[in-house]
């Protein structure tokens, strides 16, 4: 009786489960610190927009006799009457809009963009109704860093209140 070889190349079944196990579980890991770095852009991107803003809304004040523009709250934007007040004025040369607006509008803002009531909201919202003197600006940051906590800031002539 001879000896039968043999010749069978290939992998079994479970070295491609295995394999195929492993490459999954690193595309998962991959795709939530993707998602982590991009939350983390955009709330810098928001950051810095904040800044931008207080510094161009000082600058219609000092031309304004130290007035703010006037909104009982907005989402700053082309439209409504503080982002025109601020391009008319030379002190921004564009409105800053945040990263995710109006791409997820959520559910407490209107079509036209006015927010119902200021929170999670992914615009940022000025008020300044009561003085035109003072104003808020209310943006949302998505992630904890050093910009802050997640959740809602409030950001006026001083910095952050």
């Amino acid at each position: 009786m001879a000896k039968q070889k043999n010749n069978k190349k290939g992998f079994t079944l479970i070295e491609l489960l295995v394999v195929i196990s492993i490459i999954g579980f690193l595309a998962v890991l991959a795709l939530v610190a993707v998602t982590t770095v991009r939350r983390g852009a955009r709330d810098s991107l928001r950051v810095n927009a904040i800044s931008a803003m207080r510094k161009s809304l000082e600058l219609y004040a000092n031309d304004n006799d130290g007035n703010y523009p006037v909104s009982a709250g907005e989402c700053v934007a082309t439209t409504g009457s503080v982002g025109p007040a601020l391009l008319a004025s030379k002190a921004l040369e564009s409105v800053m809009v945040d990263p995710s607006w109006p791409t997820a509008v959520p559910a407490n803002v209107t079509p036209g963009g006015t927010v119902i009531a200021p929170s999670n909201s992914f615009c940022y919202y000025y008020f300044s109704a009561t003085s035109t003197k003072d104003f808020t600006v209310n943006y949302y940051l998505e992630t904890d860093s050093r910009a802050g906590a997640s959740g809602i800031h409030v950001a006026g002539p001083s910095g952050e209140k």
